[in-house]
């Protein structure tokens, strides 16, 4: 079995089944027996990098054959912007990405060793963007359940991508609703529940990882990553970077990269603060700016909340308005990413005690220019 197959149910233990009787039952969302998520287990682990680019540097961690992964870089090199550093995650090809670009193409190369030739997902936009690249590349159908006030802009992308798209009437948890719906039929190549997304993901702390020891450290001197990377400020939604971020980062601990698991500073949107002590608060009217992270009930909601208090992070909560600011207090750095992509920025406004050295802020999308 290869480290990307070493799955079992983080409830009841029920390995992955191997061989599922049809395909809309190729890609299980959850444990068949308990409902339960599914999670990597010990033989997916850091290994040195390839000399190869982009995700082919880490195909051998999955099992995976380099030309199974894309080679194009998937994130921007760091930058310090008001003595943090920051990192700017997506494709720096036209027209942009995201960071969810890593978690779609582990996700499709897993659906493709599965033999599955048609998968769909929901999204505000950029997991839909992600994955219908991915699977395209692939030769796999994609349809894309999006929420109703998505931008013209993403649903040409997807168009463009030879996506199905099918809108949504209604706001973000109302097409995730409407994706379950749909369960029975198609394989759910979900970035909020699919393991193999959550792998894809985890390369973005080996990156980091790598990024930091070449530059000498986020600001901290001192002989390992671990002592350079003290805290990472990031949003939270569905929680796909979230976990995935921590999943990288517990493995490098696992592989003595790290000495501790930095501190995972969560941001959230006011109205959508799944994670907040006091609760998600009250929408504001009409659309949020920030749609990737408007979600007020996470379905990962406990594992997100254990992974914040176990790395001893905490969660800032913003509102739309902040989040504007940031996007344009980075623009006028030279960054260029959507409301979402500047959360993580907002949040660092709000919180200066989290500025400054040992601190990894995270831009999770690149809008090409």
């Amino acid at each position: 079995m290869i480290p990307l197959f070493d799955l079992a149910c983080g409830r009841c233990g029920q390995p992955y089944p191997s061989d599922p009787a049809k395909p809309s039952e190729g890609l299980p969302a959850t444990c068949t027996a308990c409902g339960g998520f599914w999670e990597l287990r010990d033989g997916f682990a850091w290994r040195p990098p390839a000399a190869q680019p982009g995700l082919r540097a880490w195909a051998h961690a999955f099992g995976l054959a380099p030309d199974e992964l894309p080679a194009r870089p998937l994130a921007r090199p760091p930058v310090r912007l008001a003595g943090t550093l920051v990192s700017q995650q997506g494709s720096a090809e036209p027209p942009g990405g995201s960071f969810k670009e890593r978690g779609a193409e582990v996700l499709a190369a897993a659906c493709l060793r599965r033999n599955l030739r048609e998968v769909f997902l929901d999204s505000s936009g950029n997991a839909g963007i992600a994955m219908a690249r991915a699977a395209a590349d692939r030769g796999i159908a994609c349809r894309v359940l999006v929420p109703e006030a998505t931008p013209a802009k993403k649903l040409e992308r997807l168009a463009a991508l030879g996506a199905r798209v099918e809108v949504i009437r209604g706001d973000r948890q109302a097409t995730y609703e409407a994706a379950q719906r749909l369960l029975p039929h198609l394989p759910y190549a979900s970035h909020i529940v699919q393991p193999f997304f959550r792998a894809g993901v985890a390369t973005l702390a080996w990156d980091l990882a790598q990024e930091v020891d070449a530059i000498g450290g986020a600001g901290v001197r001192g002989g390992k990553t671990g002592d350079r990377i003290g805290r990472v400020v990031l949003p939270a939604g569905n929680g796909s970077l979230l976990l995935g971020l921590a999943l990288g980062l517990d493995r490098l601990v696992r592989a003595g990269r790290l000495e501790r698991m930095p501190a995972l500073h969560v941001v959230q949107l006011a109205g959508y603060a799944s994670l907040a002590p006091d609760g998600p608060g009250v929408p504001g009217a009409g659309p949020p700016r920030a749609a990737g992270i408007a979600i007020a009930t996470p379905p990962r909601r406990q594992d997100m909340a254990a992974a914040v208090e176990r790395t001893g992070g905490d969660v800032t909560v913003v509102t739309d308005d902040e989040i504007g600011r940031a996007q344009e207090n980075l623009r006028s750095a030279g960054i260029f990413t959507d409301p979402t992509g500047a959360t993580a920025w907002a949040g660092l406004a709000r919180r200066p005690d989290l500025a400054g050295a040992g601190t990894i802020v995270l831009v999770t999308s690149t809008e090409a220019q």
